[in-house]
């Protein structure tokens, strides 16, 4: 498509963990994102440790059960949960569930909600970058998509659901696992403390939501 017969974006809501808010990497990816998309407004709902289901804290499932916060004037809305459902320890739960305490409950429920909402919005999610740490009473440090959780998953069973949840519901899927390639090789590169981008880690990332987005919006 021509690039001059694209829709211009102006609001999107962003529902997401520590790595969406503006506390890491100096201001994170929010502030380029607007101003290389010349958006009028971002709508950051974003929370520090939270996740989707209802097992993790201020998680988002609980703050869409009230529609007022889902802005009524958004085109696109972008949720990155994923990586803190491996941390604390979420059940992955079955494919169509309805129990939001499981990431598939979770997925099932905020899909739902939005487009109850804001019908006509496009939704993407983002997916787990690489994080390493000891997860929620774990014993031992490791990497998320290879160290197993207390309920015995890992970063990649979340991966792999978001992957079969985006063919089942038709939400669009930003692989940023894939695109990043942040790995343990050049994680110091790019993140703080194996889990939060530095300023570099966001620039990249800003740069392939850019493109992503820009490929949504028409």
């Amino acid at each position: 498509m021509d690039q001059n017969s694209r829709k211009k974006l102006n609001k999107i809501a962003i529902y997401g963990d520590s790595i969406s808010t503006v506390s890491h990497g100096n201001g994170g990816y929010e502030g380029l994102l607007k101003a290389s998309l010349k958006l009028e407004e971002i709508y950051n709902f974003s929370v520090g440790s939270s996740g989707l289901s209802t097992k993790t804290p201020n998680c988002m499932v609980n703050l869409l059960q009230d529609q007022n916060t889902i802005p009524k004037d958004v085109e696109l809305i972008l949720i990155w949960h994923g990586t803190n459902d491996w941390y604390w320890g979420t059940d992955i739960g079955k494919m169509g569930e309805k129990d939001q305490s499981t990431y598939w409950g979770g997925i099932d429920f905020v899909i739902s909600q939005l487009r109850k909402t804001v019908s006509r919005a496009r939704i993407a999610w983002v997916t787990p970058i690489f994080r390493k740490e000891v997860p929620y009473l774990g014993t031992e440090s490791g990497e998320g998509y290879e160290l197993k959780n207390i309920n015995g998953n890992t970063l990649l069973d979340y991966y792999e659901t978001l992957e079969r949840a985006s063919k089942r519901y038709g939400f669009y899927l930003i692989d940023m696992r894939r695109r990043a390639n942040i790995h343990r090789d050049n994680a110091e590169y790019y993140l703080e403390d194996n889990v939060h981008p530095n300023q570099k880690g966001y620039e990249m990332i800003h740069g392939i939501l850019h493109r992503e987005l820009m490929n949504i919006a028409h």
